[in-house]
């Protein structure tokens, strides 16, 4: 018996048990064509050398993880990079339901990769990727073709970037599979579904629709909070870096605006800053009002490139300078400019990233026109990191020490941090106008964040003097695991957060804290007063203490439990666990149970950082969200920050201790509004 026989046996297997399941009541929900687990391509045509002998595992040598499939095999055309071509074409097969659906990722080239229908020899159906490692549900409508036969024709023809095509799970089936197509974004709006999807953060930035990753621009001017963003205003994976934006008088209800500045004639807007001009040393200015000005990098034409735009309108349209670019070392690897005007040596100061070399540029400039280079700093800190970027500096008050300041530079990995994948670490020290100078050893590392997904952190620019914060916030994600289940937006920003310096036994230290404006969103509050835990959990449920839009405030007295702490988002098998290991004096969030974890194999973990006890005492500060837990340990000490994606009915709360007993001293717990809609959350 040849290859086509066997695989006409095996549909006629499907067919006898799909009569025999209809006979029983029992309904069919699909008929499988193919799932590529049977170790190789038996009843399949092969042409080229794209597909190899076999199905894939995952991903192919230096390839990014492929995710998203089903079972151990997939096709992955990846065999010898993007530069390998060929197609693999099925038997017929008899078309029994309305949808033929697969699962689809690779390369975004129509016509050269991609997945193909033909009926009676003509192609009648194609689909391709999204450039994209990540294979999600495709359907095509099939009705039209029941009763005939037809195969599928899975094609690799492009040579170059995303010249591959990763194909799964192949099946005939009733009702189509795949993301909605939202439509126009102005329809989407009047929509039920409109900020209420499945894992829809409702008190963090989300873009409406679409990807967006780094905070860029982050001025304050007029009474509002700008926060520009890296967006892709075409889809919902990376790609055409365009400034998404958004204003807020308090940095928790955000007002959506127009796109701010364009991608164009193959050029990105990367990410970087903006600032007030407020003496006008640019020449921008029209009238009495000073004007922004934003520096960004230009990435395109095998080049980074920093550039300036200028606004005389609060914001609302930029214009791109004539002279761009301001810098221009033809470097592939030149990014992310953050600028401060520097009162002391009275001149802009720029620190950018040689993200590849690991190290930062100090430049200084009279005008934000013309740059000269002052100094660099690195490489530093972290050892094994693959790059540096995103960098910030700005001052910092001592607390409990009037008068007394550091400087900070803040800078980003893309991989090996300290919960793997992005993360940031910063510098304390002295800067005078030229220099930066750690006061610390230069292979000490100081993490920003203990959690896997807070990012690119940037500072607000131009906080008034009689408000004295420093306020950042950053990407809630985390470039190894940033393609998240959400549709039709991806990722979010943290809460906004006040940094300052703390000195501690260990030296100086930076600490963060919820911004104080977030405490409008609180609902009625909920306490519990002193009780002891011995070995065991107490759910909060009969307290009125449960949901998944939350703030708790939990003080803990050290007994001689060996861990303790709460678990949220419980409920169906499901929990994230916000715990304190006494033994390693550490603060931990383990979200291995926490909902949907298996769209990426380092998404599941416990993720952990010192937290040293004050007088044989911790206290959490813990904000959940729909899919999101942040922890500030001991008023700031040590946060960590997680992407979480539990079923939306998990929202259960409670208390545990093992080993032993533990004091809970006071609890406080409010539900917290949606900033998107009016009806509290829950109600």
């Amino acid at each position: 018996m040849d290859s086509r026989d066997q695989t006409m046996k095996r549909f006629h297997y499907c067919w006898l048990l799909l009569g025999l399941l209809s006979a029983q009541g029992v309904v069919a929900q699909e008929t499988l064509i193919e799932d590529f687990e049977g170790g190789n391509y038996q009843g399949w045509t092969v042409e080229g050398n794209a597909f190899g002998s076999s199905p894939a595992s995952g991903k192919i040598g230096a390839q990014q993880a492929v995710v998203g499939f089903q079972g151990g095999g997939l096709v992955n055309t990846f065999l010898a990079g993007d530069s390998s071509v060929g197609s693999l074409t099925s038997s017929e097969f008899p078309i029994s339901e309305k949808y033929l659906a697969f699962l689809i990722g690779g390369g975004k080239h129509p016509g050269e990769t991609g997945i193909e229908l033909y009926v009676a020899g003509e192609l009648v159906r194609s689909a391709t990727g999204r450039d994209d490692e990540r294979l999600e549900w495709g359907s095509w409508d099939v009705s039209e073709f029941l009763g005939k036969a037809g195969f599928v024709r899975i094609i690799d023809r492009h040579q170059g970037g995303f010249g591959h095509i990763n194909i799964d799970q192949i099946v005939l089936v009733s009702r189509a599979r795949g993301v909605k197509d939202i439509g126009r974004l102005s329809d989407y709006r009047k929509t039920k579904e409109y900020y209420r999807e499945r894992y829809r953060p409702q008190y963090h930035f989300t873009p409406e629709i679409n990807w967006m990753n780094d905070p860029n621009g982050m001025v304050f001017f007029g009474g509002e909070y700008h926060l520009f963003y890296q967006h892709n205003p075409h889809g919902n994976e990376w790609g055409h870096m365009t400034w998404g934006h958004t204003v807020s008088s308090d940095m928790v209800h955000w007002k959506h605006l127009p796109l701010a500045i364009h991608e164009a004639y193959g050029v990105m807007i990367f990410s970087g800053s903006a600032v007030v001009d407020w003496r006008n040393t640019s020449g921008f200015g029209l009238g009495s009002e000073p004007p922004l000005i934003a520096i960004y990098t230009g990435h395109g034409h095998g080049k980074q490139t920093q550039d300036i735009a200028y606004s005389n309108d609060r914001g609302r349209t930029w214009t791109k300078y004539a002279g761009n670019p301001v810098i221009d070392l033809e470097e592939k690897d030149f990014r992310d400019p953050k600028v401060m005007w520097h009162e002391a040596s009275n001149q802009w100061i720029m620190v950018v990233s040689m993200a590849n070399e690991l190290y930062v540029q100090f430049y200084g400039s009279s005008d934000l026109k013309s740059w000269q280079l002052l100094s660099q700093f690195g490489p530093a800190g972290a050892t094994g990191k693959p790059n540096w970027e995103c960098p910030d500096l700005f001052e910092l008050p001592i607390e409990g020490e009037a008068g007394e300041s550091r400087w900070v530079l803040e800078v980003d990995m893309g991989n090996k941090s300290i919960a793997g994948g992005s993360g940031g670490e910063y510098f304390i020290g002295e800067f005078d106008g030229r220099e930066f100078r750690a006061e610390h050893p230069l292979d000490e590392v100081r993490w920003v964040d203990y959690g896997r997904d807070f990012y690119a952190p940037v500072s607000w620019s131009d906080i008034p003097k009689s408000d004295g914060r420093r306020l950042w916030l950053a990407w809630m994600n985390n470039w190894e695991t940033a393609l998240v289940p959400t549709h039709p937006w991806r990722s979010a920003m943290s809460l906004p957060r006040s940094v300052a310096l703390r000195r501690t036994p260990d030296g100086l230290r930076m600490v963060q804290r919820p911004v104080k404006e977030l405490k409008s969103l609180r609902g009625d509050r909920v306490a519990l007063n002193q009780r002891s835990l011995v070995s065991s959990s107490l759910p909060l449920a009969e307290f009125g203490i449960s949901g998944n839009q939350v703030e708790i405030i939990a003080d803990f007295e050290l007994k001689d439990a060996s861990e303790f702490g709460l678990r949220v988002s419980l409920g169906g098998g499901e929990e994230t666990v916000i715990g304190y290991d006494a033994g390693t004096e550490t603060m931990f969030v383990d979200r291995t149970r926490s909902g949907e974890v298996d769209f990426h194999p380092a998404f599941a973990g416990r993720h952990s950082g010192p937290l040293p006890a004050v007088e044989g005492r911790v206290r959490f500060h813990v904000y959940v969200d729909t899919s999101s837990v942040e922890v500030f340990g001991n008023d700031g000490y040590t946060v960590i920050t997680d992407r979480i994606f539990p079923d939306p009915s998990s929202q259960g709360i409670e208390l545990y201790s093992k080993g032993g007993a533990t004091v809970l001293r006071s609890l406080k717990f409010w539900r917290l509004n949606s900033v998107w809609h009016k009806a509290a959350i829950g109600e």
